[in-house]
């Protein structure tokens, strides 16, 4: 054969060879296993595991419904082993006898996902499911205020001893403890079925019938209790809510639209849960052992958006299933185009090998690799489209992760009409009190609502950002002891000894305030989640030998870290025996923190004995690069040099910055000198300022001087600025005083407390001092605004600006004027009303009142209701409307009093004021 053949047969063969690799995709097998819930709602389960295992073509899917028959779902799961699977995911209806065959295969290193419900042991990877004690919790907040804290419920549960209906009963009961008014009047057993729920309520019909709310623990119970009651027309129009609010024909949804349901609570299946962690799970990334599915309420006013949401997901998976479909056939047109090429390579050798002549058969070639070439543009080409078709099946899946978010968009528009017009209703004059909880309550609701949409929004915006550090000269042991000062109540609840000492004789460090701040607070949170009551944690200072580092260390004697488990108490997202409950990333960041100081953090621990975390920090600050210091430090965060000199504190707070008579005043309490004074300098030109560095001189001075408005430092050496604020609060004399809070440590705790306290206002150290001035400026602006108002619309008659009133008078008259002003249109407002919102005895208020105005508490607000019917009657408004504005049950009885008071009736009082 000539060497040109041979060299020709050869390049064939590796043509060939070459052709024939490739590197397939790796091919998994999930096998499902379902037994609960309703047809409709496992349908709907199944629907979304499909849709997602549609962007996964590698994945092969097993499925096998038992229908509620556990020994059914073992004999399948026992037949899906001997089929060679690589997951299991199970969703039991018990728990008892699914639990062993469970143990067996996780013990064989095959993950098993378990859905909706538990096993009786732990040995498995993933749990996905819903809350039910959750779902029960909410049922019995919405049944509350459906009823509005009284009536009678029946509960239609479900099979008897199962976990969801258990929980969801138990959740139920903990909600309504609450409400002593509403009784479960009877419990009946429904087990899911609908034809059960409706023999079961044909049976007690008189029972159902007597109930002012039935609750069945699914959509399709309480079809079946609606139906019957519908037969025998009885209580037809009776509030039903059910759980599950399943998009479709017949379901949850469709139901809540037709009027036949009052609300469903969603309850998801976890399908799709289920299938992205299975996948996780086989791909080796990570994934989350626990996954608690959420839930909410539909009723009328958003399940037609569900159900708009539900058929929009719909259009979407069809359309990614037709592009599916059409790469499935552009990918056997161009396998069938790879066997046609392979097959004429084969020809070719064989030509090249059987046919003898090199002349015709190098001619034969060039020809035919001239059709091959062509070929393979052809090819390109195809593949060329395969990527533009694999291009928009990305994109459309995009697009369905996307749908979400302008959904979430689209519920901003009725948030809106909502929030709005219950502004504006609350901005109306003479509603009732009961009318103005209900409309906060809408407010706040919505509210809670509108951040949750923009929390969700957010999630597609989030991205991993680098931590930059700020560091600055920090005077150590203030610093220390602030942040002990944060965790003192939770340790003295607890009765643990919390201590800090000084070893090295350090005064300042180089570090970043914020930042250490949070190292400091996730070791001490620690050691007192792991420490038990009267053991202690101490907070020890100390130098190296060299005198170039410092050891900050936080000790505790609580119960220790096993070996096993303290190699890795500092990497990312690691659990383990140290902290099961917690999501594993406080130590994580802890470490990165101390990293970015160009320092180390490490641990030591004896089971049962204790550990001690060991932080170690350079002193100075060469070791930081002009990147990592502070540019500026906040006003306030330090306060200018010459305003540092040596203060008497005494003589501070002895000495008032009196401007002018016409002024405003503040009392400043601070048990920092400096900080009195930088406040004082900052405030004196607009403000007569009163100091105090401690609680009895602060409250001696709120008592005595009555000032304006007080800022308030939350830490003082005696007690805290919270008792201050609660003993000025709820003294009658002080209570109307705007108090400021002042404090170093940010937290969502000192902030509640704050606030449950009264505190008009709560601001964190280091603060803008324009902030701070817009504040006060503010608070004192309502406060005089509130006065002018109400101190303007006490009659005439009584020739008040005539007289002279003490301080606490013109208090006293403000507080009285506002209470009546705010309950004018309520025709129950009562002598003992006022006195109990002015924190006063009947009689006190009454002698007060007698004193000041020279009439009675009821003759003053007869006057106050003629006077403001006065302005109705020339503003136009009918006569129904004066009288609901002003506080009478009907309109004759307005006219009598109206009549009996000016001896002239509305409408001629009326025609008199127009001529």
């Amino acid at each position: 054969m000539p060497r040109s053949l041979i060299y020709v047969f050869l390049l064939s063969m590796l043509l060939f060879i070459s052709c024939q690799q490739h590197q397939p995709q790796e091919k998994y097998t999930i096998a499902f296993s379902q037994c609960i819930g309703t047809d409709a709602w496992r349908q709907t389960m199944l629907q979304e595991m499909k849709r997602e295992l549609s962007f996964h073509p590698e994945i092969a899917f097993l499925y096998a419904d038992a229908k509620g028959n556990s020994k059914q779902q073992i004999q399948q799961i026992e037949t899906f082993l001997k089929q060679d699977i690589d997951l299991l995911i199970v969703s039991p209806n018990e728990a008892d006898p699914l639990t062993p065959i469970v143990n067996s295969i996780y013990q064989q290193n095959i993950p098993v996902i378990v859905t909706d419900r538990k096993t009786s042991s732990n040995l498995y990877n993933v749990y996905v499911g819903a809350d039910n004690v959750a779902i029960g919790n909410l049922a019995g907040k919405y049944i509350a205020n459906t009823l509005k804290g009284k009536g009678n419920i029946s509960i239609i549960t479900g099979l008897k001893g199962t976990s969801a209906s258990i929980e969801r009963e138990k959740g139920l009961r903990e909600s309504l403890r609450d409400h002593p008014a509403i009784k479960i009047t009877h419990v009946l057993e429904g087990d899911w079925e609908r034809a059960k729920a409706r023999t079961l309520a044909q049976d007690h019909l008189e029972e159902l019938a007597s109930s002012d709310l039935i609750f069945a623990f699914n959509d399709q119970m309480a079809l079946g209790v609606r139906e019957i009651l519908q037969r025998f027309d009885t209580k037809a129009n009776q509030i039903i809510i059910g759980v599950d609010a399943l998009p479709g024909s017949g379901n949850g949804l469709e139901q809540i639209n037709k009027g036949y349901l009052q609300a469903s609570l969603l309850y998801p299946t976890g399908g799709a849960e289920a299938i992205r962690t299975a996948i996780a799970i086989l791909k080796k990334e990570f994934y989350q052992r626990d996954n608690l599915l959420g839930t909410l309420v539909i009723d009328s006013s958003n399940a037609n958006l569900m159900a708009l949401q539900s058929e929009k997901i719909e259009v979407q998976q069809s359309d990614i299933d037709r592009q599916q479909m059409l790469i499935t056939e552009q990918s056997k047109i161009y396998n069938d185009q790879k066997t046609i090429l392979n097959v004429l390579i084969i020809s070719l050798v064989m030509a090249v090998v059987f046919g003898g002549v090199s002349i015709i058969v190098i001619k034969s070639n060039w020809s035919k690799n001239k059709d091959l070439e062509s070929q393979n543009k052809e090819i390109l080409q195809q593949q060329q489209q395969l990527i533009e078709m694999s291009e928009q099946v990305k994109e459309a899946s995009e697009a369905r992760s996307n749908f979400f978010t302008n959904v979430s968009h689209e519920f901003k528009t009725p948030l809106t009409l909502i929030l709005a017009p219950v502004e504006e209703l609350l901005k109306e004059k003479g509603i009732s009190v009961s009318a103005k909880e209900q409309l906060q309550r809408i407010r706040r609701s919505a509210h809670k609502l509108f951040q949750l949409v923009n929390e969700l929004i957010d999630m597609h915006k989030i991205s991993k950002s680098k931590i930059r550090l700020q560091a600055a000269p920090v005077p150590i042991d203030h610093f220390i002891h602030q942040v002990i000062a944060t965790f003192k109540p939770l340790s003295t609840l607890n009765r643990i000894s919390l201590s800090y000492s000084n070893r090295a004789q350090i005064k300042e460090l180089w570090f970043d305030e914020y930042l250490l701040e949070q190292v400091m607070s996730n070791l001490i949170s620690n050691a007192i989640k792991f420490t038990e009551k009267n053991g202690k944690i101490e907070i020890i200072l100390e130098r190296n030998t060299f005198g170039d580092y410092v050891y900050l260390r936080v000790i505790d004697n609580g119960r220790g870290i096993s070996p096993e488990h303290i190699d890795h108490v500092f990497d990312p997202f690691y659990q383990g025996g140290y902290n099961p409950d917690g999501s594993g990333i406080g130590l994580s960041y802890v470490q990165e923190i101390i990293n970015l100081h160009h320092g180390q953090v490490t641990v030591s621990s004896k089971l049962n004995e204790g550990s001690c975390f060991t932080i170690r920090l350079p002193i100075g600050h060469l070791h930081l690069k002009n990147n990592e210091l502070r540019e500026t430090v906040p006003s306030t965060a330090s306060i200018p040099k010459q305003a540092l000199s040596t203060y008497n504190s005494k003589q501070l707070d002895e000495e008032v910055s009196f401007t002018s008579s016409r002024l405003p005043s503040i009392l400043l309490i601070d048990d920092h000198a400096d900080i009195r004074m930088f406040l004082k300098d900052l405030l004196k030109q607009e403000y007569n300022i009163y100091t105090a560095e401690n609680y009895d001189r602060a409250v001696e001075l709120a008592t005595t001087k009555y000032p304006d408005l007080i800022v308030c430092d939350v830490m003082l050496p005696d007690k805290s600025g919270i008792e201050v604020l609660k003993y000025l609060k709820f003294d009658a004399q002080t209570s109307h005083i705007p108090i400021i809070l002042l404090t170093a440590i940010d937290s969502d705790e000192g902030k509640i407390a704050g606030m449950r306290a009264m505190a008009d206002a709560y601001l964190t150290k280091p603060f803008n001092t324009d902030h701070l001035k817009a504040v006060i400026e503010n608070l004192l602006y309502l406060r005089k605004g509130l006065k002018e108002r109400y101190m303007s619309e006490i009659d005439p008659s009584d020739d008040l600006s005539e007289r002279e009133y003490s301080e606490q008078d013109k208090r006293f008259l403000n507080n009285f004027s506002a209470v009546v002003e705010s309950r004018l249109s309520d025709p129950k407002l009562s002598v003992e009303d006022i006195s109990s919102e002015l924190h006063m005895s009947r009689v006190q208020l009454y002698r007060k009142v007698k004193a000041l105005l020279q009439c009675s508490v009821n003759e003053h607000l007869l006057q106050r209701r003629m006077k403001k019917a006065q302005h109705l009657i020339m503003e136009g408004l009918n006569i129904n409307e004066i009288a609901e504005k002003v506080g009478f049950s009907s309109a004759a009885y307005f006219t009598s009093a109206f009549k009996k008071y000016y001896g002239i009736t509305p409408s001629a009082f009326k025609k008199e004021k127009i001529k």
